[in-house]
């Protein structure tokens, strides 16, 4: 049966422009409030769409996580796809080709897929689909992707047939390090003076991290400016009016408590989608959406069947509504986890996390030293459990795991993250690990070697 969001669809089939950056937590993006950097390509998807104030990523890692978007599952119930720099199994269906057999016109550029192998996984392309990488940039910055993103995406659009609709993935390499030492003094191009750039409270206040802060922020700026190649395209090619745009990041920001950590700023990446005739516009949307959750969205958005093992739920119904605010009230709360990041034996970043309105609770599997900035405490391992009242301490920074005030919200979230990975098969409830010991061993391995075959 159809649900009441796909009913209220048109019959053509609309375009989808999913444009998606490497390492950038959702404050990053000046719509939300926090940061100073302006990022009006973002901000304007936001205001003709709408801005979701709660998506998370299934893993603050680059290929579980786009495995997770592609698939519609949980990046556990991925197998070797689990980890970065090993392989998505074929068997797994993804969106290009469930948009192809629905009639589309399907492909990427820049960062598809990845980190990883292609070859054991059975797959005779990337999982993000045909790869449209020839142009490059006029002019390349140091630092900056040659791929021209834009010009390839009109490529794409050149060679499409005119009776098909088109699914489209963007794969921007910015923000991720290395940033040119420079970057800073570019600043100025964007009417921003480099002292204007935050860093995260819980960091060293220091020169050389406001300098690091400044160059991330140039190249972040510079994706959203891709970002406006990419609507204009749209626009003067009269396809703007037909296309469900997604802007989203793959995993938090490459610094301390982000990226290949549980926190907030790990996996809660920035989120906005305009759908111009379809979405109302203007609206902040406070619902937990995650990864696995895009799939099921888009598919259903162009009436094509979903996947019947996918483990992700379709937002389409919060899109077309009219409120903002909390809009499915079933939507109170996320997961999501690690498995490897590079890291050799025995230091293990594995772990999983549960998040809900107040409260914010991590489970450690293996030892990890501590990567928060005091030097004399960068030694100590982190505990099994952690616990944030994230209304109290946005920033993380009091793990309340041990507290006798707060053991029934960790003992709550405790089993509800358990039942939900049994649930959907996670072998580090199911104790079934041969696959994650073998994969891990195969990764540390390629590490070891150099990754050869990327």
């Amino acid at each position: 049966m159809r649900s009441l969001a796909a009913a209220a669809l048109p019959s053509k089939k609309p375009n989808v422009l999913l444009y998606i950056t490497d390492d950038e937590s959702w404050l990053e993006r000046s719509v939300y409030g926090w940061s100073r950097l302006p990022t009006p390509n973002f901000d304007r998807v936001a205001r003709e769409g709408v801005l979701f104030t709660h998506a998370y990523t299934s893993a603050p890692s680059c290929a579980p996580s786009r495995a997770a978007l592609l698939t519609g599952r949980n990046f556990w119930e991925l197998e070797q796809g689990a980890f970065i720099q090993a392989w998505l199994p074929a068997r797994f269906p993804v969106l290009p080709d469930c948009f192809e057999a629905g009639g589309y016109h399907a492909g990427f550029t820049g960062k598809g897929w990845g980190p990883g192998m292609l070859t054991p996984s059975g797959r005779t392309r990337n999982p993000a689909g045909t790869a449209y990488q020839r142009l490059e940039r006029k002019v390349v910055e140091e630092g900056i992707n040659p791929i021209d993103y834009a010009a390839n995406f009109a490529d794409f659009l050149d060679r499409k047939p005119k009776d098909k609709p088109f699914w489209f993935w963007a794969g921007s390499t910015e923000p991720h390090d290395p940033h040119a030492r420079e970057n800073y003094r570019k600043l100025q191009r964007f009417g921003i003076a480099p002292d204007e750039v935050k860093t995260p409270p819980y960091l060293p206040q220091t020169a050389g991290a406001r300098r690091g802060r400044e160059n991330f922020a140039y190249e972040l700026r510079y994706a959203d400016e891709d970002l406006g190649r990419l609507l204009r395209i749209l626009e003067e090619r009269g396809e703007l009016a037909h296309t469900l745009v997604i802007v989203t990041s793959d995993n938090g920001t490459a610094i301390p408590r982000a990226k290949t950590n549980l926190y907030d700023w790990g996996v809660r990446v920035p989120m906005a989608m305009m759908w111009p005739g379809r979405i109302r516009p203007g609206r902040r949307v406070d619902d937990f959406v995650n990864f696995i959750d895009f799939a099921p969205t888009m598919l259903e958005a162009a009436g094509l069947p979903v996947p019947p093992a996918v483990s992700g739920r379709s937002f389409l119904d919060v899109l077309l509504a009219r409120g903002s605010g909390t809009v499915d009230r079933t939507r109170d709360w996320t997961a999501a986890g690690l498995e490897w990041h590079g890291e050799f034996d025995p230091v293990s970043f594995a772990g999983r996390m549960i998040r809900d309105r107040r409260y914010h609770y991590i489970v450690n599997y293996g030892a990890r030293p501590s990567d928060l900035p005091d030097p004399a405490r960068r030694s100590l391992t982190r505990p099994r459990e952690e616990l944030y009242d994230v209304q109290a301490d946005p920033w993380e920074r009091n793990n309340l795991a041990e507290s006798p005030d707060h053991s029934a919200a960790r003992d709550r979230l405790n089993a509800r993250l358990e039942a939900y990975q049994r649930k959907t098969g996670d072998p580090r409830i199911t104790g079934e690990m041969k696959i994650f010991e073998e994969t891990r061993r195969y990764v540390q391995d390629r590490k070891r070697k150099g990754y050869p075959g990327n």
